[in-house]
This record gives structure tokens, C-alpha cells and sequence, in this order.
């Protein structure tokens, strides 16, 4: 039989590393070919390409209705082919896909039951008695390598080699589980026990990245300083060997401290957060044991260590209200995170907060994504006042990377963040795809004409276009020229003054400055004429 995996991909990038289905690939050995495609592909025309005897996809929460519409036109041309899948969606919501369609899913990690199950089909026989391997009639159940040294590499059997691009980006495994169990999250009830993969594979498969010249690694860990020596051995081997290489990693906040910190600080790298909420009763409901005063502690170190860290937010977790949102996001921005990413909750199939999500009086979408609609503390009027906030937070916030002067705006304007953001979001529906920083000077002229605070207009604007420009000269190593009203080491004093303390020792004067960097990272600034 000839076995043709399918994968699809959200966009090319970060996300065009398909994971899951290399990892079967490699289990599965022999001649099994991976077809790769992209949301924004015809989901019918790659199913007319597709070729081979058995047909495994691999299927998200984000390319569901992409396999379904493959699937339908699959099964229409080739009505006797085998077909499977595997992936998230299907072990998150197994009883959603049609077994008179599919002659078996695979449940959790497939990589041992996956060949057993087409050991069976090859033979004739339907693959029954397998664990983690459904057939129609049967028992759900998942399964789970205990042993993940077992494991082949994809990346070491040159499985991952079509993927490797030149300065590309991958997924790279460190870990399979996790210690905690949030309510919304896939990791919720614990069905997968947290295994490492072992120091000596690491260690090689880096090196192999490292000779192909990868360059941006995000690592799927999903509390990656869980284990602080571990953490530290793995900091250290990127510290010596991958010089040039950035890294993302996730980690949580309350198990950072100044020796972690100052490793991190060593490599060039983002760590995400999963912040979710800082309103008590919503962490409670989803079981985030968060100790507060730690996280804050350690947020604040993160940021006066100069490391690039993002915070995730959840809009909708049981309990929360417009206001108790409205108030994370005003804690987060106050950290300084260099971005902050922000979801409507989703109720999951094979969460806790999914299965649990019958008994409470809540409205949400019962396919994938499963937004949530309305719940009994934020009705659609709220949602839809937060989802504005999350917008003009994407666009002012991250995209227009306001982190080093949204706080001055909110202290000038006397307008909460989240205010801000709101709207920012109102006044940019329709033109997103305009130029950022020519957004943000505008909405900021006209805040200010609005409020009747035009004198701090020259102040607010030369303090925005110094970053702004410094922003441009990282992004696109092109030197920029801003103008400014003061000195940058002037303006550097709003750290610690006031505005009208400010406005009143330092006197405003024109100047256009081109913005540079020198070898060792530092700026410097060159008077124009």
C-alpha cells in the first residue's frame, strides 16, 4: 500500500513546519510521502492531487474546515480509499468525525500506534485492540509513548530536510506534556504525562539545525524552565553553540529567577507568557494557581533585563467581566511587554472547560473554533466591546510596538490603557493595512486636540517617533530620520519625570536626527543639516 500523509499549514513561516505529520512520517518509514499545503490553497484541487492508497491528514482547531471540505472531495473521487486522521482536533473531539468515512482516527501521539493500525489494514484485518487507535463501535481511547528516547527524529532521519530552509524557521521538540492542568487548555485533565527528550539527541539535533542554518527556533515546551537544571543545561548549550539563532520559548512567569533571567539575557530571544487574567475568581475558575506577587516580581525583572517577552490574555474565561478584562490589559501593557496577544476563549472538546461547559449558563460556537459567544458575567455587548480592545491593542500596541510610550500617552491623556485601545480600535476599522506609525500619530493629534492637551502634543510626539524610528532601524537595518523636540538623552529623563516637570527644565528645539547602529548593538545619533 502507498501512504501519502497530508498537512496543512496556516501561512508560511513559523507555522509552515508540520510537526505531527512528520513525526508519523518517521514512524511510519518506508516510502510514506508528506504532501504540504496552506489554508489558502483549494482544499478540493490538492484532494484531485493527491495520491496513494492510504490517506492520513492531520488535522488543527485552525485547518478543520480545510480537511473537511478535502475530505468531501477525497471521498467523492476515491470512495474505496483508506482514509485516517490524526492531530489536536481529533483527539480533542474525536465523535465529531464520521467513522462510516474515516476507517480509523488516531488518538493522542501516534507515532507506535499509527503503524500497528496499518500493519492490520495491510493485512485485511480492521485495526481494533490498539491503544489510541479508534475504529467505528469502539472504545475512545489515547495514546501516549511512555519512552519518548524511543522516538526517531525527524530531523536526524532528514524527514524535516525539505523544511529547512536557509535562515528558516522550525518547530523544534523538547518536551510532550505538561505539569499543569488549566481548564482551557488541551493539557487539562492530564491524559499525557510530561517526558523529556534526552540531552544527547538535543545536542545533535542542534547541531544539524545549526549546519542547515536555521535561524529562528521556537521550542514546543510548554513550561520550558518546569525544571530549572534541565532548563539551565539547555540555556547553556545555546549560549555556547547557537550564536545567531533566535529562540522562542514559553515559560512561566513564577518560576523565573536572577539565574535564569541572566542566562536568557544571553541569547538572543522572546519568552511567551501565559498571563490569562489578573482577576482572581477567573484564574480560580479555570484552575491557574497563579502566585501574583512572584509573577509581578518576575515580570518586572524580565522587562529591566531588557529581554523581549509577550504576555498572553484570555477574553471570556468563566467569572470574568468586561471590567475585570479591562483591567488585565491595563496590568499587562503596565509590564512593558513587547507584544500582547489577546483570544476570545475557546470552550475545547476534551478540556475540562469544554466537557464542563453543558452545565454552565454560556453560548458558544459547537464546531471548530468554538468561540464563545456570551457567557452569565459577559454578555454579546461586552464581547464584542473587549474584541475592539483586543484590535486596537494587535494594531497600537504590538504592531506599532507602543510598549516604551504607552504608558506616557495614558499618563498625558489621563485615559486608562485599555481606553486606549478601544479607541484605537474604533478609529482604525477599515485601515488596518495602513502604515502604523502615520496611524498612531494621527489617533495621538487627535486624542490630544479632543482633550484640549495640545501642549504636551511636541513632547508625546518626539517620545513616540524616537522609538518608532529606533523600531525601523531594528526591523529593516536602514537608518532612519526622525524629528525630534529634544535630545534623546532629554527625553530619556521621562522615565522619571513628569510631564510638566519635564516640559519645564527642558526647552523645546527642532532637530532631525538619523538614527544608527554600531557593530556591538549600541545606537548612536547624527545631527542632520
Amino acid at each position: 500500500m502507498r501512504t501519502t500523509l497530508v498537512s496543512c499549514c496556516y501561512e508560511k513561516g513559523n507555522f509552515s513546519y508540520p510537526l505531527g505529520a512528520l513525526c508519523i512520517q518517521e514512524a511510519l518509514g518506508g516510502d510514506t510521502k508528506l504532501e504540504n499545503h496552506f489554508i489558502s490553497e483549494d482544499p478540493k484541487k490538492a484532494a484531485r492531487q493527491t495520491k496513494g492508497d492510504v490517506i492520513g491528514i492531520s488535522v488543527y482547531l485552525w485547518n478543520r474546515s480545510w480537511f473537511d471540505r478535502f475530505v468531501q472531495e477525497l471521498t467523492r473521487l476515491r470512495p474505496e480509499v483508506v482514509l485516517f486522521a490524526g492531530g489536536p482536533e481529533v483527539t480533542a473531539n474525536p465523535k465529531s468525525f464520521d467513522l462510516h468515512i474515516y476507517t480509523f482516527l488516531s488518538l493522542g501521539e501516534g507515532e507506535e500506534s499509527v503503524p500497528k493500525a496499518l500493519e492490520m489494514v495491510g493485512r485485511g484485518v480492521m485495526p481494533t485492540g490498539i491503544q489510541g487507535i479508534v475504529t467505528r463501535g469502539g472504545d475512545l481511547t489515547y495514546a501516549c509513548p511512555g519512552d519518548v528516547a524511543t522516538l526517531g527524529s525527524v530531523i536526524l532521519d532528514h524527514k524535516a530536510d525539505p523544511f529547512l530552509a536557509i535562515s528558516g524557521s522550525v518547530l523544534w521538540e523538547l518536551t510532550r506534556g505538561c505539569p499543569f492542568h488549566c481548564a482551557f487548555c488541551f493539557e487539562s485533565k492530564g491524559i499525557r504525562s510530561v517526558r523529556h527528550f534526552p540531552m544527547e539527541r538535543i545536542e545533535r539535533e542542534l547541531d544539524y539545525l545549526l549546519a542547515h542554518h536555521v535561524r529562528d527556533i521556537f521550542v514546543l515546551d510548554p513550561t520550558f524552565n518546569m525544571d530549572k537544571e534541565r532548563t539551565k543545561k539547555l540555556l547553556q548549550l545555546f549560549i555556547k553553540k547557537a550564536k545567531g539563532v533566535h529562540f522562542t520559548f514559553e515559560n512561566r512567569a513564577e518560576l523565573l529567577d536572577e539565574e535564569l533571567v541572566r542566562l536568557f539575557s544571553q541569547l538572543d530571544c522572546a519568552l511567551q507568557i501565559g498571563m490569562q487574567s489578573s482577576n482572581p475568581k477567573a484564574l480560580e475558575a479555570i484552575d491557574r494557581h497563579m502566585q501574583m506577587d512572584k509573577f509581578r516580581k518576575n515580570v518586572r525583572m524580565l522587562s529591566s533585563s531588557g529581554i523581549t517577552f509577550g504576555l498572553d490574555l484570555i477574553i471570556g474565561l468563566p467569572g470574568d467581566t468586561l471590567e475585570g478584562f479591562s483591567k488585565s490589559l491595563d496590568d499587562a501593557i503596565g509590564y512593558k511587554p513587547s507584544n500582547i496577544d489577546i483570544f476570545l476563549l475557546s470552550l475545547l472538546p476534551g478540556t475540562k472547560l469544554g466537557d464542563e461547559a453543558i452545565h454552565m449558563p454560556i453560548v458558544y460556537e459547537h464546531h471548530s473554533p468554538y468561540l464563545l459567544e456570551e457567557s452569565a458575567t459577559m454578555d454579546r455587548n461586552a464581547i464584542a466591546t473587549a474584541m475592539t480592545m483586543k484590535q486596537g491593542c494587535d494594531l497600537f500596541y504590538t504592531k506599532g510596538q507602543a510598549w516604551a510610550w504607552m504608558g506616557l500617552f495614558s499618563q498625558i491623556s489621563q485615559l486608562a490603557c485599555h481606553e486606549l485601545c478601544y479607541g484605537f480600535g474604533v478609529f482604525s476599522k477599515g485601515r488596518e493595512s495602513e502604515d502604523i506609525y502615520q496611524l498612531q500619530d494621527e489617533f495621538v493629534r487627535l486624542v490630544l486636540k479632543k482633550l484640549g492637551k495640545q501642549k504636551y502634543q511636541k513632547l508625546l510626539t518626539s517620545y513616540m517617533e524616537l522609538y518608532q524610528g529606533i523600531a525601523y532601524l531594528l526591523e529593516t537595518g536602514e537608518p532612519p530620520v526622525v524629528e525630534l523636540f529634544w535630545d534623546p538623552n532629554e527625553l530619556s529623563e521621562l522615565e522619571h519625570l513628569d510631564p510638566d516637570t519635564f516640559l519645564k527644565r527642558y526647552p523645546a528645539r527642532q532637530r532631525m536626527l538619523a538614527i544608527y547602529q554600531e557593530q556591538n548593538g549600541s545606537l548612536f545619533f547624527e545631527p542632520q543639516v
